[in-house]
């Protein structure tokens, strides 16, 4: 019993030794400069421990030890011997995610370096795109002005050949110079310079009646015309927002409308008075547009079914600037359409926004380069 005791007494006072020099290898660990050299020494000093005793290996059965000192160390460098393993494996681990981790960082590095680039080409693109389709429209206007001089007859009378080669110009410089509008507001929107000039009008009688004016020429030429529906008196059609931007929004959604409408056909114009809002409807009779086609219409560059072949190819931007316009004004713009019969465009334009933008901006979800302008940085141009 005495016996017992004392080897007790012995064992634990080895266990303690044993702990304390492991509680020491973590200290050192955390202090060491060069783990996996640290943790190899360690690793090293407990198998040479573990040596010393005749005929033990790390898998050994520890119940061939009958003396209780000896079975009792053997388990304890065991153990340490283990801890050494799973620290160094921890080690690897740690230093493998560092690795990762800095490569990670590199390829962010790079990815925000090819950002700047792509953000300055994109700058450099749309200022070049603005100035041309600035400098270009002034003498398209002058094109068409004189070509509806000749085509209504101030200049003298015509023939028919040669009023129907007026006519073709008139319609080609009218595209043309839409094209150029929609580049140019393009460019403005892309590089934060289209700006809001907030004012309080009534619709119907500053922007709708001059508008419909200005299209009795196009719709004329197609034997179109619009049949306008309008649940509400006129001097209440009043609302808050950037009378000449909204004038794009209408203009482009009616220069659709007569483009790929179908010849001899009824625009239907619809108004509606709600609540908080104006729902603004038309719809044109013609080929309509694919349901599954339906949401691409806004995006950049992307085109309808092209009707007149006469015209020039559009932009694909009409739509796209129409609803960044639109958002600007808290507004939404929707499409439906029926394939070989109709295509329709909501718009809903709150009466008075709770938001008043400075600028319009581009939607995140719809833009090549909105992550780029979303993201913080030191591009130099």
């Amino acid at each position: 019993m005495e016996k017992m005791d004392h080897n007790d007494t012995q064992l634990a006072v080895k266990l303690d030794e044993l702990n304390d020099v492991y509680n020491v290898s973590l200290e050192l660990l955390e202090k060491s400069q060069d783990h996996d050299a640290l943790l190899d020494a360690l690793l090293g000093e407990y198998l040479r421990r573990l040596a010393d005793i005749p005929g033990v290996k790390l898998d050994s059965n520890l119940e061939q030890y009958t003396d209780l000192d000896e079975k009792e160390k053997v388990r304890s460098l065991m153990m340490f011997a283990k801890q050494a393993l799973l620290l160094k494996r921890n080690a690897d681990i740690s230093a493998e995610v560092q690795q990762k981790n800095e490569e990670l960082l590199a390829l962010t590095k790079k990815k925000e370096e090819a950002n700047c680039r792509l953000e300055n080409l994109n700058r450099q693109y749309m200022n070049m795109l603005g100035f041309v389709s600035h400098e270009l429209r002034s003498p398209l206007i002058s094109v068409l002005g004189f070509a509806e001089l000749l085509e209504e007859g101030y200049l003298g009378s015509l023939s028919e050949e040669q009023t129907n080669s007026i006519q073709t110009i008139s319609k080609v410089t009218r595209s043309l110079i839409e094209m150029t509008r929609n580049y140019l507001d393009l460019s403005k929107i892309e590089n934060g310079e289209l700006e809001m000039k907030w004012t309080s009008f009534n619709l119907h009688d500053d922007l709708l009646q001059e508008l419909l004016r200005e299209l009795e020429g196009q719709l004329g030429v197609r034997g179109m015309k619009i049949n306008q529906q309008m649940h509400m008196d006129p001097a209440d059609l009043k609302v808050q927002g950037d009378r000449d931007l909204l004038k794009v929004v209408f203009m482009n959604i009616f220069s659709n409308a007569v483009k790929y409408g179908s010849k001899d056909t009824v625009i239907d114009f619809r108004i509606e008075n709600r609540k908080h809002e104006y729902l603004f409807s038309v719809l044109n009779r013609g080929k309509g547009v694919e349901k599954s086609k339906l949401d691409a219409i806004f995006n950049k560059f992307t085109h309808g079914v092209q009707v007149d072949t006469g015209l020039p190819k559009g932009t694909g931007l009409g739509l796209f600037n129409t609803q960044c316009i639109l958002s600007a004004h808290g507004g939404t713009i929707q499409a439906e359409s029926k394939e070989g019969e109709w295509f329709r465009i909501d718009i809903q334009l709150p009466k008075s926004p709770d938001v008043k933008v400075k600028v319009v901006k581009l939607p995140i979800e719809k833009s090549g380069f909105a992550d780029i302008h979303d993201v913080e940085t030191t591009c130099k141009s």
